[in-house]
């Protein structure tokens, strides 16, 4: 397979003025010499521009640095990373909208490129004439463009407003037609910045598809987004950038999880992993609607010996406890329920018992068993919450990422991998029953 995109050392510098002196017009650098020139007629003149302002002092600052990788045909690759990573100027780089300052870019094919609301839009013309525009920018004839243009109103959605000019538009109706004008315009390599976070969910996902559609015809698309779910769900592998250099270049599942725990790293001012606590405990929050019935004492993350710890073998049940007091005799049941978070905040699982639990006044521990491989291994986290669902409101209490385990794999443990050796995807990894059997030479059982 022949790449789409070959980077080689790629950087790109930016002066700085640190006085704050930069003038962001010709009318401002005009009233500031006049004004410079009253305050101080002997002021000399500057030798760049022939003028009488003083040099601001300036640093360099490198947005990329000796950032290197290759893109396949046909590819979707997510570009992650904090604000200022270099994200956007790495697009804008290989959008050749702005030059790199060292290094070298390889691009196979025509680039279409939607980077910011308004990128490639004439505010003035109408949504239809926008499109003429662009397909000419990109090399189209306009009998490609005519063939093609009944599609991208379609998909954008704004066939009422299409001979408005798009000054008049929403943000929404602006991307969702930049989108369609970028996607439908055949590009060999198709690049998108975070705009798409402002459609609405039904079009993210008529975007998403679209992507799928275009790689699967060989085209090769670059989504950058600050949501993992969405990288997870469009891309297949991923750049992640941290203060313009290559941190990893890996598949999706791989960058995005070094990547969030590379952010609670910092976040964090203590370890992440939690294996038990007890109450009341600073660190923990608290959610309560109900008072003075049933109270949260603690609770563990365990093996099934009772090792209390927060790396627990794929191989082996996990065992979550909760201890709570009650204060006094209910009359209504009580319901203890788990939530089972992956790392990066989404919900896996609620798990309930099936009889209520006890409700008389006194201490209780309560024991929820998750079967080996339920979890894939990863970084987990849960929720231990205590409700009456008969009354309103109903939660006793709700333990906020209280407990946070880790399961691990060692090589081998897992016959079923049958030699593959990278990280599975997914959060879970079930036991499903399976069978096989020999066909006859007529095809049947």
């Amino acid at each position: 397979m022949s790449f789409a995109i070959r980077a080689e050392g790629l950087g790109k510098r930016y002066n700085i003025n640190k006085g704050g002196n930069a003038h962001r017009s010709l009318r401002d650098l005009v009233e500031s010499l006049v004004r410079r020139r009253a305050a101080n007629p002997k002021i000399l003149p500057d030798p760049e521009f022939g003028t009488d302002v003083p040099h601001a002092p300036s640093r360099e600052f490198w947005a990329l640095k000796d950032v290197s990788f290759e893109v396949a045909e046909g590819e979707r690759v997510g570009v992650i990373g904090a604000n200022g990573a270099g994200k956007s100027t790495l697009l804008k780089l290989l959008s050749r909208i702005t030059t790199p300052t060292e290094g070298r870019i390889d691009i196979h094919g025509k680039v279409s490129s939607l980077l910011e609301v308004g990128t490639g839009f004439h505010p003035d013309l109408t949504g239809r004439e926008n499109i003429f525009l662009n397909g000419a920018i990109l090399g189209m004839s306009s009998r490609e463009i005519r063939r093609k243009f009944d599609q991208i109103v379609d998909f954008s959605g704004v066939e009422k407003f299409i001979d408005t000019p798009v000054k008049h538009f929403s943000s929404g109706m602006y991307v969702r037609l930049a989108f369609a004008v970028s996607a439908w315009l055949d590009p060999d390599i198709l690049i998108v910045d975070e705009v798409l976070a402002v459609g609405d969910a039904a079009f993210q996902k008529k975007c998403a598809a679209r992507m799928k559609e275009l790689t699967k015809e060989g085209r090769t698309v670059l989504f950058v987004s600050h949501s993992m779910a969405s990288v997870n769900q469009m891309c297949q592998k991923a750049l992640y950038l941290e203060k313009g250099r290559v941190v990893a270049f890996k598949t999706v599942e791989e960058a995005t999880v070094e990547y969030q725990r590379d952010v609670v790293e910092v976040i964090e001012t203590r370890p992440w992993h939690r294996p038990e606590f007890s109450m009341a405990d600073p660190n923990i929050e608290i959610y309560i609607e109900r008072q003075g019935e049933a109270v949260c004492l603690g609770g563990s993350i365990e093996t099934e010996d009772g090792v209390c710890t927060a790396h627990l073998p794929i191989e082996r049940p996990v065992h979550v406890k909760l201890r709570y007091r009650v204060l006094k005799d209910l009359p209504f049941p009580l319901a203890p329920n788990f939530h089972f978070f992956d790392e990066g905040g989404s919900r896996i699982f609620i798990s309930m018992p099936p009889e209520p639990a006890p409700c008389a006044a006194g201490d209780y521990c309560v024991t929820c068993i998750v079967p080996p491989f339920e979890l894939n291994s990863g970084r987990f986290y849960v929720n231990l919450s205590m409700s009456s669902f008969s009354e309103q409101p109903s939660v006793h209490f709700s333990a906020r990422e209280s407990l946070r385990f880790e399961v691990v794999e060692k090589p081998g443990v897992d016959l079923r991998r049958h030699g593959f050796e990278r990280p599975l995807p997914g959060v879970s990894r079930p036991r499903l029953p399976w069978s096989s059997e020999r066909l006859s030479s007529d095809g049947r059982p």
